[in-house]
C-alpha cells in the first residue's frame, strides 16, 4: 500500500470526513487515519445550517436523497416546564407571503442524525480513488523533515508505518494529537458547563399535552436553577425526514452524582413532563462537558487543525460542528490555490487571520445565550416574569431570532464594508422565482459573492479577466418587479425587508463577500476596477 500523499488528514468525523472528500475532489491524494474502524454509533451534534448543508449536498450526490434531516422552525426560551408552551422569547424565521423562510430549501437550523452522515460520508470516500483509508489506525509519532511524517498503529495487531505528506490536518477533536504536536495553547473564552444528554426514540404520541410544538426546540430556564434543560423535537408535524427522535440536555451542577443521574429510572422522571416514558426508547445517555476554547496557533508550516481541535464551544445556538466546516472550507480553497501555483504559499497564514473572528464571535454568542439559562439572579427572575406575563402569556413572544444568526464580520484588508452594510446582510431576505422566501445567507454561500445593486452588467465586465478559479457569483439584487432568476433576486416584498435592502445599499452599489458571513467591502458605481483589485489581493497572487 502506498504510504506518501499530498495531505493526511487525522480525524474521519463529519469534519475529517468533508475535509478528506473536499480535497479529493481538487484532485489532492489523500489519506485518513482514524481510529474507530466503523462510524460513532450515537448522535453527537445534531444542528446543520444552510451553509454547511449545501456543501453536504454537493459531497454525497445521489446520496443526499438518503440524508434524513428535518428544518426547525422555531427555538425558544420559557420560564420553567409548566410552561413550556408559554415561551417569553422565540427564534423563529419570518413568516413572509404566508410562507416560512428558507423552509423550501434548509431552514435556519436543521437537525440531523451524525452516524447516518457519517456512514454516508464513509460511502462516499470508500468510492473515492484519491483517498486511501486506515480506519481502525491509531496515530503515534508525527515529525517534520523536508515532508511531514506520522507513524500509525493498526489497533488489532499492533502493526506499524509511516505516512509522509506534504499537508497534515489535524481533525482529531478536543483532545486532538495534533494540535498537541504542534505545541497550541488553548484560551478559555467561558465556564466549561456539564450535561446529561439523552437521546429518545418515539412517535409524537408520547408527547405530553402542551410539548406538542412544530419541530425545534425550547430552552427552559427553571428560574430555582434545579436543572435548566434543552428539549429538542427533532421531527416536524407535516415536513421533515428525521423521525421519531427528540433530545434533551439535562443541566448538571458540580455536586451531584453523574453516573446515578444516567440511571433509567433517573432518566424517566427527568423526561416524564415532556414524554409518556411509557413510551419511549432510550437510545444513549452520557455526560458531556461543554468547553469554550480557541486554539492559539491553527498553523504550524504545512500542519493545520481544523474542527474541535481548534475549537470548541458550547451548544446554545447549535453551531459547533457549521463552525469547523465553514473553516475547513477556508483551509482548503487556500491550499488548492497555493498547490496550483496561483497564490503565494503566504495565504495559507490567512487561514488562522480569516476565520478567528467568526470563531470567537460564535463562541461568546453561544455563551451569552446560554447565559441565559443560567442567570438566577433575584432581578433576572423577576425581569423574565414581567417578560412572560407581557409576552409569552399573551402568544407574543419576544424575537430573538436576530441573536440566533451569525452576524457578519470583516477581517483585516484594508478595505473594510460600510456598518450598515454589515448589519443588514444576515436579515436580508428575497424571493425564489417559485415564490419562496429565502435568506441571503444561503444564496452561494460558500462562494464569493458581489451583491450588486439593481445591476451587475458593469462589475461583471470588469470581472472579465479573472481566472475561473477565482470568478466570484455576482448577482443583482432588486427591491422589486419580475420574479427571481439566476442573475437577478428579488428582495421580499415586506416592508422591513425593503428597509433591509436599502441599508445593505446605503452609500454603496456593490458588497463583496466571501464564502459563509464575512463581509470584505463596499464600493460605489464606478469603483468596478477597485473592487476586482482588492478582491484578487486577498488571494496573494504570484507575479
Amino acid at each position: 500500500m502506498d504510504t506518501d500523499f499530498d495531505v493526511v488528514v487525522v480525524g474521519c468525523g463529519p469534519v475529517g470526513g468533508i475535509a478528506s472528500l473536499l480535497l479529493a475532489n481538487k484532485g489532492f491524494k489523500v489519506a485518513i487515519v482514524e481510529k474507530n474502524a466503523v462510524p460513532y454509533p450515537f448522535p453527537r451534534a445534531i444542528a446543520l445550517n444552510g451553509f454547511t448543508m449545501s456543501i453536504i449536498e454537493d459531497l454525497l450526490g445521489s446520496r443526499w436523497e438518503r440524508f434524513d434531516y428535518t428544518p426547525a422552525i422555531h427555538v425558544g426560551y420559557v420560564l420553567s416546564k409548566e410552561r413550556i408552551d408559554e415561551p417569553f422569547g422565540l427564534m423563529q424565521p419570518p413568516v413572509i407571503d404566508d410562507k416560512i423562510l428558507d423552509l423550501d430549501k434548509y431552514g435556519f437550523v436543521n437537525w440531523f442524525n451524525q452516524p447516518q452522515l457519517e456512514s454516508l460520508l464513509r460511502e462516499t470516500i470508500d468510492e473515492n480513488r484519491n483517498i486511501t483509508t486506515f480506519f481502525n489506525y491509531n496515530a503515534l509519532i508525527l515529525w517534520e523533515s523536508k515532508r511531514n511524517h506520522l507513524t500509525i498503529e493498526e489497533a488489532t495487531t499492533g502493526t506499524t508505518q509511516t505516512l509522509t505528506s506534504k499537508y497534515l490536518i489535524g481533525a482529531d477533536g478536543g483532545g486532538s494529537f495534533v494540535r498537541k504536536q504542534m505545541g497550541a495553547e488553548l484560551k478559555s473564552l467561558g465556564k466549561a458547563v456539564s450535561f446529561l444528554i439523552v437521546d429518545i426514540k418515539a412517535s409524537r404520541d408520547a408527547l405530553r399535552i402542551g410539548s406538542d410544538f412544530d419541530a425545534g426546540g425550547h430552552q427552559i430556564i427553571d428560574p430555582s436553577g434545579a436543572r435548566p434543560t434543552t428539549f429538542l423535537i427533532c421531527e416536524g408535524k407535516n415536513h421533515g425526514t428525521y423521525k421519531n427522535s427528540f433530545r434533551f440536555e439535562f443541566a448538571l451542577r458540580d455536586h451531584e452524582n453523574f453516573v446515578a443521574i444516567q440511571s433509567p429510572e433517573s432518566i424517566r422522571d427527568l423526561i416524564a413532563p415532556y414524554l409518556d416514558p411509557d413510551h419511549v426508547e432510550i437510545v444513549r445517555s452520557t455526560v458531556y462537558k461543554f468547553n469554550s476554547l480557541l486554539s492559539q496557533k491553527w498553523r504550524m508550516n504545512t500542519i493545520f487543525t481544523i474542527g474541535d481541535a481548534t475549537h470548541q464551544t458550547s451548544p446554545f445556538i447549535g453551531q459547533g460542528l457549521n463552525m469547523g466546516i465553514r473553516n475547513t472550507h477556508n483551509l482548503v480553497g487556500k491550499i488548492e490555490l497555493v498547490e496550483r501555483g496561483i497564490s503565494e504559499t503566504a495565504l495559507l497564514d490567512s487561514y488562522q487571520t480569516e476565520c478567528y473572528p467568526d470563531s470567537e464571535f460564535i463562541i461568546k454568542q453561544s455563551l451569552f445565550m446560554g447565559g441565559m439559562l443560567f442567570n438566577i439572579k433575584p432581578h433576572i427572575n423577576f425581569l423574565r416574569s414581567v417578560v412572560h406575563a407581557f409576552k409569552g402569556g399573551r402568544g407574543k413572544p419576544l424575537d430573538l431570532f436576530p441573536e440566533f444568526v451569525p452576524k457578519s464580520i470583516t477581517v483585516p484588508n484594508g478595505f473594510g464594508p460600510n456598518s450598515s452594510s454589515q448589519k443588514s446582510f444576515p436579515m436580508y431576505n428575497y424571493m425564489t422565482s417559485e415564490g419562496f422566501p429565502r435568506s441571503l445567507r444561503t444564496y452561494k454561500a460558500h462562494q464569493y459573492r458581489v451583491l450588486c445593486k439593481d445591476d451587475a452588467s458593469d462589475i461583471n465586465a470588469a470581472l472579465n479577466n479573472v481566472l475561473p478559479i477565482l470568478m466570484p457569483q455576482s448577482v443583482a439584487l432588486s427591491t422589486g418587479g419580475d420574479q427571481s432568476t439566476s442573475e437577478r433576486l428579488v428582495c421580499a416584498p415586506r416592508d422591513e425587508d425593503q428597509k433591509t435592502h436599502r441599508n445593505l445599499f446605503k452609500k454603496c452599489d456593490y458588497v463583496l463577500m466571501a464564502p459563509g458571513y464575512t463581509m470584505l467591502g463596499t464600493y460605489r458605481r464606478g469603483e468596478e476596477a477597485r473592487l476586482v483589485s482588492d478582491y484578487l489581493s486577498r488571494f496573494l497572487l504570484k507575479a
